[in-house]
């Protein structure tokens, strides 16, 4: 999370957003990411949700080198539209995130 959560508790809502993510990605991840190829890579998206829950102002922030996995992660994001309102207690007029992508990596910073 990029924005100042003003001592929201945004943890339920971040699990919501994310899972609704993930769920759209899966759909969308190609198939050179499997076995025998396994291309590998790591894509960072930043983007605003506002109070209403629509999507606006997505950037790649970096790139995995590979258009057909950065493509993936961006559709992931976009093909959602819109996500449930910020809670009504947040008085910014957006959140703005940053998600990333990891194709046959480990995380940054977990257990490899």
């Amino acid at each position: 999370m990029l924005s100042d959560t003003q001592g929201i508790d945004f943890g339920p809502y971040l699990a919501q957003t994310l899972k609704a993510v993930r769920k759209s990605w899966f759909t969308l991840i190609p198939e050179s990411v499997d076995a025998p190829v396994r291309k590998k890579g790591k894509v960072a998206l930043e983007f605003a949700i506002k109070k209403d829950g629509h999507l606006t102002g997505m950037r790649l922030d970096e790139s995995s080198g590979n258009v057909v996995l950065d493509r993936a992660a961006w559709a992931a994001i976009s093909d959602l539209k819109v996500l449930p309102a910020l809670p009504a207690e947040f008085k910014g007029d957006y959140l703005l995130l940053r998600i990333r992508f990891y194709y046959n990596q480990p995380p940054e910073g977990s257990a490899k």
